[in-house]
């Protein structure tokens, strides 16, 4: 597994277009990319840099000679980044998240398997295996049983499988939707979203429920082992499409900005841990968010005088423009970038 020291940045400023240019003054969530050799904000010509974030407070500066008090921006420091250790970086504008979704389609059931469910007494079940949960080889399976009734349709089998999964609500994580037009009979699975606090200080860690879809039918009155048997409903179709978490999502933006925390030295948050004493948490829960991420691996000599690198990324979430930072990486098609000799293969 490779590790990475991790900076976050989180801004909520929609309304700054460029990058400030001075470390007098900026507004909360404006970003300055500055490089402190040169005593300017970074260019082509800049060999190192650092990425700031405003975070719309002042500190106290005193001139040791005069005694004189004057108030200055604070700021939030990345790490130094070197422009010959770049990795590359990666852009990824939001988009919104998907479930996991299961269609059980029942258009094409056979005739015959239809028939036989005519006749009633038989018993369809529909098992959920899920995957997200932290259960014994990480699976767990919800059965559901629907036993039909004489003159069963494939319109009214589609609605009764779906009225089975949504009355059971208490154990629900998943929500059930029945076409009945002729033709098209389906049921739509649809995972359900995580329901913990919803909150930015919360211990809970964000995830996604995970499913998988298997039906089978039973004929209780069969003779025999027939009556156990497990029969495929021949002519029915199950399809998925896995849900996808955009890396911009406001809760997993709260998460990386928990965890980064504990490269600062700020390590309280585990069970039982309270009051929670840390730095206010910028993340905004409804928000959405536009991410750009750094690597880059600075170079150091270790104590036995080795060459070492450290692996470290600064991760940028911002609900802003991504151009005023990008531009100056990668330039703007006028000016080269602070890395514009990097190549970078990241899309």
């Amino acid at each position: 597994m490779i590790t990475y020291v991790n900076t976050v940045f989180v801004s909520n400023d929609s309304t700054s277009n460029a990058l400030a240019s001075s470390l007098a003054s900026g507004n909360k969530g404006q970003f300055i990319i500055w490089d402190f050799d040169q005593n300017k904000a970074a260019d082509n010509t800049s060999a190192r840099f650092k990425i700031g974030m405003f975070t719309g407070k002042t500190d106290k500066q005193i001139n040791p000679n005069t005694g004189a008090v004057t108030n200055v921006a604070n700021i939030k420091w990345s790490n130094f980044i070197n422009v010959a250790d770049i990795k590359g970086w990666a852009v990824t504008p939001y988009a919104a998240d998907t479930e996991d979704a299961v269609t059980i389609d029942l258009h094409s059931l056979d005739a015959a398997v239809l028939t036989e469910f005519a006749k009633g007494g038989k018993r369809i079940i529909v098992r959920l295996t899920f995957k997200d949960l932290p259960t014994r080889f990480r699976k767990w399976t919800e059965s559901y049983e629907y036993i039909t009734v004489a003159g069963d349709t494939k319109a009214t089998i589609a609605t009764a499988i779906a009225n089975m999964i949504n009355k059971e609500w208490k154990r629900a994580r998943v929500t059930a939707t029945a076409t009945t037009t002729s033709g098209q009979e389906k049921v739509v699975l649809t995972a359900m979203t995580y329901d913990d606090d919803n909150s930015v200080d919360s211990i809970n860690w964000y995830n996604k429920v995970r499913f998988n879809v298997n039906i089978y039918w039973t004929d209780p009155a069969g003779g025999g082992f027939e009556s156990t048997n497990k029969n495929f409903p021949k002519g029915v179709a199950i399809t998925k499409v896995p849900g996808k978490t955009h890396v911009g999502s406001a809760k997993l933006v709260r998460d990386r900005e928990a965890q980064a925390m504990g490269y600062e030295g700020i390590l309280n948050r585990g069970e039982g841990t309270w009051p929670i004493i840390k730095p206010a948490m910028e993340t905004d829960l409804t928000k959405h968010y536009n991410v750009i991420t750094i690597e880059f691996e600075n170079m150091y000599r270790s104590a036995d005088d080795l060459f070492r690198k450290t692996k470290q990324t600064v991760e940028i979430y911002m609900v802003g423009d991504t151009d005023m930072i990008t531009d100056v990486l990668g330039g703007d098609g006028t000016n080269p970038g602070v890395a514009a000799q990097i190549d970078n293969t990241k899309e």
